[in-house]
C-alpha cells in the first residue's frame, strides 16, 4: 500500500488572514506559528509566498502540523486536521478499491493466460498426434513396400538362375543337336562299328 504521506497532493492556498479566520486565532499568532513551523522543517517546502500576490501557499502535512501548535490541550483535534484525516481516510478507501480492482483484474488476467495456454497445448497435442498417425501410415506404406520390394527382387533372383539353367540347358541341347547331326552325317559302316 502506498505510504499517505507521500500519495496526498491536496495543497492549501491562503493568505494570512483566511489562515487566521481559518484557524480562528489572531495574525500574530498565526505570524509565529508559520515562523515556528519553518524554523522546524526547513527544508519540507510546504511553504511557499507569492512576492505578488501576497498569498501563501502550505502544503497539507505542512497545515496539519501548523495545527498541531494551535491545539490547546494534546488530544484536542482542529477542524483542519480532521478535514485531513477524513480526506486520508477516502483516499485510503479509494486506493484500497483500486489495489483489489488490480488484483481482480490481474486474477483474471491469469486465469486468461492459463485457459490460453491449456488451449494451445491442446492444439499442439492433436496437432502432435495427427502428425504420429500420418508418420506411422507412411511407416507402415513404406514397409509394405519393403517386404513387396524383398519379395520381388527373391523372385527376380529365382527367374534369373532359372534363366541362367534354361540358357545352360538350351546349350546342352544345342551342343547334343549338333553331336547327333555329326553322328546321323556319318556313314553307315562308322555307326555300325561305332556301336560295336
Amino acid at each position: 500500500m502506498l505510504d499517505f504521506d507521500e500519495s496526498i497532493d491536496v495543497f492549501y492556498d491562503m493568505d494570512i488572514a483566511q489562515i487566521c479566520e481559518h484557524f480562528g486565532k489572531s495574525r500574530n499568532t498565526v505570524d509565529k506559528a508559520v515562523a515556528k513551523l519553518m524554523k522546524d522543517y526547513p527544508n519540507s517546502g510546504w511553504k511557499y509566498k507569492n512576492p505578488e500576490s501576497k498569498r501563501i501557499t502550505i502544503k497539507a502535512e505542512g497545515v496539519e502540523k501548523l495545527s498541531t501548535y494551535f491545539r490547546k490541550e494534546k488530544h484536542e483535534i482542529s477542524a483542519v486536521e480532521s478535514e485531513l484525516r477524513y480526506e486520508n481516510e477516502k483516499l485510503k478507501a479509494i486506493i484500497e478499491e483500486k489495489e483489489k480492482a488490480q488484483e481482480k483484474i490481474e486474477m483474471l488476467y491469469q486465469e486468461r493466460l492459463r485457459l490460453e495456454i491449456e488451449k494451445n497445448r491442446q492444439t499442439f497435442l492433436i496437432e502432435q498426434k495427427n502428425k504420429e498417425d500420418i508418420i506411422q501410415q507412411k511407416d507402415t506404406q513404406i514397409e509394405t513396400l519393403e517386404n513387396d520390394n524383398r519379395v520381388l527382387k527373391e523372385k527376380n533372383v529365382e527367374l534369373l538362375e532359372e534363366s541362367e539353367k534354361k540358357v545352360e540347358l538350351e546349350k546342352e541341347l544345342e551342343e547334343l543337336r549338333k553331336k547327333e547331326e555329326e553322328y546321323n552325317s556319318k556313314s553307315f559302316f562308322y555307326r555300325l562299328t561305332h556301336k560295336i
